[in-house]
């Protein structure tokens, strides 16, 4: 293995004529270009989409959801769990979850150390984005049709303790120091926004991308910046309202 690590070495270095030629050569095939053919190669794009479709259906429908669905404490109809299956970590958790709810396999949920059994409640008809991180603190309390996009943190605790001496020993947060988190019916997250301790997100308001939420977000508000304070109001038609309250019952 060495030796073919520096034969490629010095073909890189062109340290003989040799070397240069091998070199030359490499160069010329990594310029062959295939145009495009009609037809043929639309066709074998095609194939591979379908390919990888199937494939992704399978694995999502036999493999990663069911096993989802046994860590579970109650799970409601027509859970999609895309791209994988995720990742629980830390202290055992309560997961609720309710109808229609889609969750990237790529989502990491953390139990805190301190709480036992914390929970994890998903409303009907809510999205998990790609990377998302929960940190379940006391709980995490996640209500119907809610979007939270992608690499979005929802932390209940700050994962290690103020103090450096007790970070040394790789003690856990202290008690205190846990909380829950509340995003109510209707809220939508943008990417990579971050959710601290003891926050509740208000009905139908929006958190900007990167915004970083430390305080209470009022309902039908939009929050943005570090730390995230509230930009503009919004102002759903009663006909809205209506129509959210409406589903939220629907599903209760």
């Amino acid at each position: 293995m060495r030796s073919i690590e520096r034969f490629m070495t010095q073909v890189r270095r062109r340290e003989t004529p040799l070397h240069a030629r091998l070199y030359d050569f490499a160069k010329r095939l990594r310029a062959i270009h295939i145009p495009v053919i009609p037809g043929v190669h639309h066709l074998l794009y095609e194939e591979r989409r379908l390919r990888h479709s199937l494939w992704h259906t399978f694995l999502r429908t036999l493999y990663c959801e069911p096993m989802f669905k046994t860590r579970c404490e109650q799970v409601g109809r027509n859970l999609r769990v895309i791209g994988g299956l995720p990742l629980l970590m830390g202290n055992p958790i309560r997961l609720v979850v309710g109808n229609d709810v889609t969750i990237s396999g790529v989502t990491t949920i953390i139990g805190s150390k301190p709480i036992d059994n914390p929970i994890l409640e998903i409303g009907s008809d809510s999205y998990i984005g790609y990377q998302v991180t929960i940190v379940t603190g006391r709980g995490v309390h996640i209500g119907q049709h809610v979007l939270i996009a992608n690499r979005v943190y929802i932390g209940g605790d700050d994962s290690h303790p103020l103090d450096l001496s007790a970070r040394v020993r790789n003690e856990p947060p202290l008690l205190e120091d846990v909380k829950s988190v509340w995003i109510e019916d209707g809220a939508w997250i943008g990417d990579n926004a971050t959710i601290l301790k003891g926050v509740r997100v208000g009905r139908g308001a929006v958190v900007a991308a990167h915004a970083v939420v430390t305080k209470d977000v009022p309902p039908h508000t939009v929050a943005a910046g570090n730390p995230a304070r509230v930009v503009k109001e919004l102002n759903p038609s009663e006909d809205s309202r209506n129509r959210v309250a409406e589903m939220v019952e629907a599903n209760v």
